[in-house]
């Protein structure tokens, strides 16, 4: 989809907001900007696989309460180059230089869903004086702590498909109807909904609710695009560092930084047990709220 094309998405789902930073490495850095221009900015790491158009979903609520969402690309995706060589720690490295790029004197970092963990190492390695609060949605901790809580095909991938076979991986990603970047905008929407339209009966109503929703369906549409414009290099390059060693304690964090964690017992993705385990590693600085809601509903 060109940004050009007409959507039927309350989103802004065009790249009027995005820019790219020349990094000290000479890698380029993708980031999108919305909700209120000159709000209180925070540093959006998106999910697996994700792009900087995440942010577009928090547009309206962001814009209402004075929020700056910045969207950053990770590696690979969207309008970031690759980085094979790179950590999750040299992942919260091209955060903070954005930061600086931008003159952002004070921050937050939301990290949702597989953004947990490049949450966790902002908060591990950004400086005090400037990243405030650190908020964690449904995100997804780290290996050690086991994937027992996720469902069936999700559990086979995380404990052993990609550790063995990452090229199946891949494939399996790039048969995704949203990665068929050679089919035409409309027959991937309409790939979109017959997949729908298959699995619901299965689903939990709430991802009914979530997966069904117009807007939602767009900006997966979108999405696809950034994710796999440069190929399945940069998804395979986070599937790896999202399941290995994290490079660092969570116990580490500063004791002073204020980490609210927000996680669906019903979320059979990242299951509940992740959490909870690194709220409690994280220790007296950490607030965690659970609801009654699913991985996709919260």
């Amino acid at each position: 989809m060109s940004p050009s094309s007409s959507v039927d998405c309350q989103w802004p789902l065009d790249n009027k907001s995005s820019a790219t930073l020349i990094l000290p490495d000479v890698r380029k850095l993708g980031y999108a900007e919305y909700g209120a221009p000159t709000g209180e900015p925070i540093l959006f790491q998106h999910g697996f696989p994700g792009s900087r158009v995440e942010g577009a979903g928090l547009h309206d609520v962001a814009s209402k309460v004075g929020a700056r969402i910045i969207a950053i690309d990770r590696p690979g995706y969207g309008w970031s180059s690759p980085h094979k060589n790179g950590s999750l720690l040299s992942r919260a490295q091209d955060v903070e230089a954005l930061a600086k790029h931008l003159r952002l004197e004070k921050y937050g970092v939301l990290g949702i869903s597989g953004g947990g963990p490049y949450a966790l190492a902002c908060a591990r390695s950004l400086p005090a004086d400037k990243l405030r609060a650190v908020s964690i949605v449904c995100g997804l901790g780290s290996p050690d702590m086991g994937y027992w809580g996720m469902s069936w095909m999700n559990w086979m991938g995380w404990t052993f498909v990609q550790r063995m076979f990452p090229g199946f991986c891949r494939w399996w990603f790039g048969r995704e109807p949203s990665a068929r970047l050679d089919l035409s905008q409309e027959e991937r929407m309409k790939r979109i909904h017959q997949a729908f339209e298959k699995d619901k009966a299965k689903m939990n109503p709430k991802d009914v609710a979530m997966f069904g929703n117009k807007n939602f369906m767009w900006m997966h549409l979108r999405g696809g695009e950034e994710v796999y414009g440069q190929g399945t290099d940069g998804l395979s390059d986070d599937f790896r560092l999202l399941n290995s060693d994290f490079g660092f304690k969570i116990e580490d964090i500063r004791k002073d930084l204020p980490v609210q964690l927000w996680h669906g017992k019903l979320d059979t993705f990242v299951p509940l047990q992740h959490a909870e385990k690194v709220a409690a590693r994280l220790g007296k600085n950490a607030h965690l709220r659970v609801s009654n809601d699913t991985h996709a509903s919260i």
